[in-house]
């Protein structure tokens, strides 16, 4: 595995500071605290087309795509990626909203990254235990 680099930091650093703007931040909040429907159409009558909170879905679930298509295409250390962020919890959280808008819109496509990314993190999570080395 390469070792991380000064640009992989600077990534990580630009995507740290993306997800700390104020209506992120507020959706990142919303989703750990108040984990929406699992069931696409039960989120859709809580949260219609055009509330915040669907506006926040379709942000964090944007802003996990875009990591997802650093991290596909190599321009971003792994290992320091899975260090820094949880993916899986949020994917688990709001998989009903991604998957529901991607048969919606029939395009599998939508948020496959984030799905990728928190499938590649599983992964990388079950062959290194918790707190052992990865040097």
């Amino acid at each position: 595995m390469a070792k991380p680099t000064q640009e992989d930091a600077k990534i990580i650093l630009e995507l740290a500071k993306m997800g700390m703007q104020p209506e992120l931040a507020d959706a990142f909040t919303w989703l750990l605290a108040e984990p929406p429907p699992a069931d696409y159409d039960r989120f859709n009558e809580k949260y219609p087309p055009g509330s915040r909170e669907h506006r926040w879905a379709d942000q964090l679930c944007t802003y996990y795509e875009t990591v997802g298509a650093l991290w596909k295409h190599g321009l971003i250390n792994e290992a320091l990626l899975f260090d820094w962020i949880w993916v899986g919890g949020p994917w688990e959280r709001i998989k009903g909203f991604a998957l529901g808008q991607r048969k919606e819109f029939g395009n599998p496509k939508i948020y496959e990254l984030f799905e990728a990314l928190a499938a590649a993190e599983a992964r990388a999570d079950a062959k290194v235990p918790v707190g052992a080395s990865q040097r």
